[in-house]
């Protein structure tokens, strides 16, 4: 809509969250990308990837800070899309929304993100669903920096997870809270590396009173990168270490490794 700003929608857009999750430095991908398990800041607000309707608002100038908003609105908060002539009927979600904030200047770029879809009653929804993200990185020359945080409870009412059980988000009972921060560094206008940690902690929720307190589980991501160019060739590598594999204090650790070359021709 011109200087208006855009309002889009589509199935599989990612919806406006992709701005916000996991918006820290890196030379090549997202620390989870090739870990055990993705973390809970990764899914923060996807149900809204699909049948919901994205305005995107244009840049304004605030005090040498450029800011921009975004909106997302579902009438069917499930994320899941129908099929060509088909209507999407949840059984556990009603509609859902949210909003997000960037800003950036002076080096800085902060962003913040929040969501909300509403529950349909059922037994297994005790109440509404509520994700929320933030992230603040700052550049300077041939370095960057950044942390973020987030918050994930899907409003599941279900007994709470045994401490070396497998969790999923969006499923388990608990809420999930990430914190992560990394550094990149241009070596020059070929190569950069980068380096980012992620914690993910699982809080099952359970310490009423005169109840049992489970403890708690810290999924740990850690991830080395690399990226170098020359003319039309392109060396992308990273190695990703994950413990407590899925939020299980059993589920061991995973080291992966990834080289990629590209050819563009």
């Amino acid at each position: 809509m011109g200087s208006l700003g855009t309002i889009s929608t589509g199935s599989g857009t990612g919806g406006a969250s992709t701005k916000y999750d996991q918006q820290t430095p890196k030379a090549y991908e997202e620390i989870d990308d090739f870990g055990g398990t993705t973390l809970s800041a990764n899914i923060v607000g996807s149900w809204a990837d699909n049948n919901s309707l994205i305005y995107n608002s244009p840049s304004i100038d605030l005090g040498g800070f450029t800011v921009s908003a975004d909106i997302e609105y579902s009438p069917e908060a499930s994320g899941t899309s129908p099929n060509d002539g088909g209507v999407q009927h949840s059984t556990e979600y009603n509609s859902g929304q949210s909003l997000g904030i960037t800003a950036s200047g002076a080096g800085l770029t902060l962003g913040v993100y929040g969501a909300e879809r509403d529950n349909d009653g059922g037994t297994a929804r005790d109440k509404d669903a509520f994700e929320g993200v933030y992230y603040v990185n700052y550049s300077a020359g041939p370095i960057a920096i950044g942390y973020s945080a987030s918050y994930h409870d899907s409003g599941q009412f279900v007994a709470a997870e045994a401490a070396n059980a497998q969790k999923t988000v969006n499923t388990a009972g608990g809420i999930f809270e990430t914190e992560m921060y990394s550094i990149a560094f241009n070596v020059n206008d070929n190569l950069s590396v980068s380096y980012g940690k992620a914690t993910d902690t699982y809080d099952a929720q359970s310490n009423v009173k005169g109840g049992t307190e489970i403890v708690d589980v810290e999924m740990e991501i850690k991830s080395i990168q690399a990226a170098y160019t020359m003319g039309s060739m392109s060396i992308k590598a990273q190695r990703t270490e994950t413990d407590n594999v899925t939020y299980d204090t059993s589920g061991g650790s995973i080291t992966r490794t990834e080289i990629a070359l590209g050819l563009a021709f």
